[in-house]
């Protein structure tokens, strides 16, 4: 018994030393979490590219989602100093925290983003990208278990990122390929189907929308608010780079943000402080596209009801209905950052 006391002890006293002698961890202030969370998200679409021979000699590229991203992205987090925060930044800083208890880390590959394309252009190792397509394929497997399951248009838009120029360099790809062309999508298109899916999509509404209400009280605000403006036909660019909610804040002075999700732009706080005041038309549109959000991913709708709302609210041919269609499903709820600018109206 002396002995063991002896140990413990020795183990004790070596563990204080070993922590006195640590460098607490240095706080990051927004600047500096901003920078850094690009420099980590450096595949997203909104950020300036270094060039390849800068990435090349720093060799600190992370593919979306390893076990490695997540734990830098989760320690850079933890390190945010929120006390100098302003309320709004607080508020980004909590929201992304609370994203990783959800399902998103278990689907490695966001599905708005070509990788393929991205990496070759940053030069990244075709080793490194192999070893991640591989990465892929074992998380989807493991998500599956957890009844966590790619919709139809999320695996066919990777898919198509797996284009024959891809493959036939890439023995890794072509498996993912094969893979995913196998694979058997959820029955449905929106994020309630998911695990906790519900409450992940709450939180999401939560947070664009700047206000706490159940997706019954804001679907009946949507259709009262629908029924004040006329008709009008909104001239967007169907473009899939970012998310369409951009072009409507066009306008506006941007709002630096954390989300490389959002382009590192705080869309909430860009609509609210914007001056400019949307047609009929944009509002129109805006909240064709938050009723189809709420319809998709809380309350069931199939991918027919949601392509009929676009077209016969907005005048749009299915092609352009299904660019929208799939802006909702791979934002969601990005939309109700301009919820305020309709209200407020």
């Amino acid at each position: 018994m002396k002995t063991s006391r002896r140990y413990v002890s020795s183990a004790l006293l070596l563990l204080t030393m070993i922590s006195g002698c640590t460098e607490p961890q240095v706080k990051l202030s927004h600047t500096d979490l901003a920078e850094q969370l690009k420099q980590l998200n450096w595949f997203s679409y909104s950020i300036v590219p270094q060039t390849p021979m800068q990435n090349q000699i720093e060799g600190s590229l992370e593919l979306p989602f390893t076990e490695a991203y997540l734990k830098k992205r989760h320690e850079l987090l933890q390190r945010a100093d929120l006390d100098s925060f302003a309320e709004t930044a607080v508020q980004e800083a909590q929201y992304l925290s609370i994203q990783q208890r959800y399902p998103e880390r278990f689907l490695p590959w966001p599905v708005h983003l070509n990788v393929p394309v991205v990496a070759q252009g940053q030069l990244v190792p075709p080793s490194q990208v192999d070893t991640w397509y591989g990465y892929v394929e074992a998380r989807l497997n493991e998500a599956r278990e957890s009844k966590i399951v790619l919709n139809r248009i999320e695996r066919q838009q990777l898919l198509d990122y797996l284009t024959p120029d891809i493959t036939t360099q890439s023995k890794a790809a072509q498996r993912l390929a094969e893979y995913l062309a196998s694979y058997r999508v959820r029955s449905s298109l929106g994020i309630y189907q998911l695990p906790n899916g519900k409450e992940w999509y709450q939180s999401k509404l939560n947070f664009y929308s700047g206000s706490v209400k159940p997706p019954e009280a804001l679907l009946g605000e949507l259709q009262s608010l629908a029924s004040e403006y006329g008709e009008g036909v909104t001239l967007v660019d169907f473009n899939l780079n970012q998310p369409l909610v951009h072009q409507l804040l066009a306008g506006c002075s941007t709002r630096a943000g954390l989300n490389w999700r959002d382009g590192f732009v705080s869309l909430q706080q860009t609509a609210s402080q914007c001056d400019q005041v949307l047609a009929n038309s944009e509002r129109l549109f805006a909240l064709a596209m938050m009723e189809v959000d709420l319809g998709v991913h809380y309350f069931a709708w199939s991918q027919k009801q949601a392509l009929l709302a676009l077209q016969s609210r907005l005048a749009l041919n299915e092609d352009q209905a299904f660019v929208v269609l799939k802006d909702i499903l791979f934002f969601p709820a990005t939309s109700f950052a301009l919820l305020s600018r309709i209200t407020s109206a």
